[in-house]
């Protein structure tokens, strides 16, 4: 018996020997960078895609980004989100000349959420690249150019170019609002508060939104010596002067960034009515900072994108 039994085993174990291969599980690295995804969005064809006539300004905010994560799809496999910079390992390239990658650009939700979101209004772009096991490839070598989906929307766009549509909700509440200025090469709009008690609180005017099944975004680009609040006033039936806090943007220490605002589920949430659309009003404010004779808030452009979400 035990001689059959020491049997079986050799020949089992020739017969898996047999039957194995060895697997290659040295991976190919992706290095991407921030500067990979940001500022990389081909706008020649904008105005044509989409009907529009933006001027060349606009055109130029259209490309201006600040993408911290991305989505990596290789070979139609999810390799995960990665906060950039990153060099994401990839395995399985051997016995290809190219593997098929799409490069997400992602965010996180108010600029400081844990929600990480993928940028829902570029086209898809899908890219063959040489990735060889135990190589690496630098995505600057064949950056992605993307561009915005035909289906794209954009309600509301304020570039503070000649003049600005924001305006103070309350006049006996405080008149300042924001002023078209050149500020770094930009034009944009500044506030310049005095002492810790002058205040602000502007609004756009009316902005019309999908209620529901789109994707609503709400873009600042900023660079801010002070603090502001940004809320979200609905009209609707039955609540038609609510205001639905957003979130904040912080003192950006001399840089100019980019932050981005989820308006779809608050739209959603408040639409008692059931239209398809509704009217909304972005609103920003702001207090002078303590010990500072004068704070500076300054917006390079203001934009409100929607996108249908199936």
């Amino acid at each position: 018996m035990r001689r059959q039994i020491f049997t079986f085993v050799i020949i089992s174990c020739l017969l898996c020997g047999a039957g194995c291969k060895d697997t290659d599980l040295t991976p190919a690295y992706l290095y991407i960078t921030e500067e990979d995804l940001n500022n990389c969005v081909d706008v020649s064809t904008f105005n044509y895609d989409h009907d529009l006539n933006f001027d060349s300004e606009h055109l130029a905010d259209l490309q201006k980004h600040s993408f911290t994560h991305v989505n990596v799809y290789v070979n139609n496999k999810n390799l995960g989100c990665w906060q950039l910079p990153c060099k994401v390992p990839v395995l399985h390239t051997a016995g290809s000349d190219s593997s098929a990658v799409v490069l997400l650009p992602a965010f996180k939700k108010t600029g400081m959420g844990r929600t990480i979101s993928g940028y829902p209004f570029f086209n898809v772009l899908r890219q063959n690249l040489p990735l060889k096991a135990g190589e690496t490839f630098n995505v600057s070598d064949n950056p992605p150019v993307y561009k915005y989906s035909a289906y794209a929307r954009f309600p509301y766009f304020e570039t503070f170019s000649n003049s600005s549509s924001f305006t103070p909700t309350d006049t006996s509440y405080s008149t300042h609002s924001f002023v078209p200025t050149v500020a770094d090469g930009r034009t944009v709009g500044e506030i310049v508060l005095h002492g810790a008690t002058d205040k602000f609180d502007v609004s756009t005017t009316d902005i019309a939104l999908p209620t529901y099944n789109y994707y609503v975004y709400l873009e600042v680009t900023y660079k801010t010596e002070g603090d502001i609040d940004i809320g979200m006033k609905l009209s609707t039936a039955s609540s038609p002067n609510s205001v639905h806090q957003l979130g904040g943007i912080y003192a950006s220490n001399g840089k100019w960034k980019t932050i981005y605002f989820d308006l779809s589920s608050i739209i959603h949430g408040y639409n008692y009515t059931g239209a398809s659309t509704t009217n909304a009003n972005i609103i920003f404010s702001g207090n002078g900072v303590a010990g500072s004779s004068e704070t500076h808030f300054q917006i390079d452009n203001v934009k409100v994108i929607y996108h249908p979400a199936a």
